[in-house]
């Protein structure tokens, strides 16, 4: 598995998640909310050696803040997951604070990369990861 890291606007993503985000079972697994790029957004993707899309997770930055919303991993591949979020830890943790809005379902995924639930919704947790020290 390899993960590669896009701008918000960088025409491969199209490539490797148009197909995904147009798609209704993806979308369902979203619970319905589309999924949104801009300029302000990174986009993690995991690809299966034969550059199959496996799961993103797209990331706002926005006023000293790092923000995980609305993501997709195929089969909810706790494997996925944790080399999804170990990257984003990487990349954004010692400068920006990084928030989550995670489906419920998805609580354990994160807790085990380091993120706390700060704020229960009915539907999702919004999570903090906390920096050590």
């Amino acid at each position: 598995m390899e993960i590669i890291k896009l701008e918000g606007e960088d025409r491969r993503l199209y490539y490797l998640v148009g197909h995904l985000v147009m798609d209704d079972a993806v979308l369902a697994y979203n619970l319905n909310y589309p999924y949104r790029t801009s300029s302000e957004y990174h986009w993690f993707v995991a690809l299966s050696e034969k550059s199959d899309t496996l799961g993103f997770i797209p990331v706002r930055l926005k006023e000293g803040k790092a923000v995980i919303n609305n993501y997709y991993v195929a089969d909810d591949d706790i494997r996925v997951f944790s080399e999804l979020l170990k990257e984003i830890v990487r990349w954004f943790s010692v400068d920006y604070e990084l928030e989550s809005v995670t489906q419920m379902r998805h609580v354990p995924y994160f807790e085990q990369c380091g993120f706390s639930i700060v704020l229960y919704w009915k539907r999702y947790a919004k999570m903090k990861a906390f920096k050590n020290g």
